[in-house]
């Protein structure tokens, strides 16, 4: 990393950034990456009732506002705010991802790798933060399920403990709320699999 921020430099650009402004909102057109040289920068979103979600606290030294544009969006998906008067180092984008294009196989593969379980993280902070404990739950599903034969399907054998460690409640909870579901037809489970019969009703 240090030595691709070496050969960056010249495309740089050195920015001053007051405290409590904004650095790009929500929707901005992702066309800058960032480098926090001085100063506390906030990633955050808003929640589906207008509350803002903390996703990050960046400090001195860590590059942001690229990880959106790797996982294939075009615009920015949550905002940046400096905490404290801060100084940065703003990069083209484009120059960015050439430099990363350029970088060796292995080396390319743990980033995007990195890259995709930073975007897990980020989602897994706004489920926890945010939903309730059967939303949770179906959330979990849903991103578990593969379509098979026109039915989403969970062919992984998960415990109750297990779904109750990745969605942060407890056993008992989950086999409630699956055994309403079950006993309302919107799912069938058994040893080993899950269906979600009427995927629409756990959205």
């Amino acid at each position: 990393m240090s030595r691709i921020l070496k050969e960056l430099e010249q495309y740089s650009k050195k920015i001053y950034v007051k405290k409590g402004h904004s650095i790009y909102q929500t929707g901005d057109a992702i066309n800058t990456v960032y480098l926090l040289k001085q100063g506390l920068v906030k990633l955050a979103e808003d929640a589906d009732d207008g509350q803002p979600v903390t996703i990050v606290l960046l400090q001195e030294g860590e590059m942001f506002g690229f990880l959106d544009r790797l996982n294939n969006h075009l615009e920015h998906t949550q905002y940046a705010v400096a905490l404290t008067d801060s100084t940065l180092l703003s990069f083209p984008m484009e120059v960015v991802l050439k430099h990363f294009e350029n970088l060796p196989e292995v080396e390319k593969a743990l980033f995007y790798s990195l890259v995709r379980q930073l975007a897990e993280a980020k989602q897994l902070v706004y489920v926890h933060s945010k939903m309730t404990v059967p939303e949770r739950i179906s959330w979990f599903l849903i991103k578990l399920a593969n379509m098979e034969n026109g039915v989403a399907t969970i062919n992984i054998s998960l415990t109750h403990e297990e779904i109750s460690y990745m969605v942060g409640c407890s056993r008992q909870k989950v086999t409630t709320y699956l055994s309403k579901w079950k006993k309302e037809g919107t799912i069938q489970y058994d040893r080993g699999f899950i269906q979600i019969v009427e995927i629409d009703k756990l959205r």
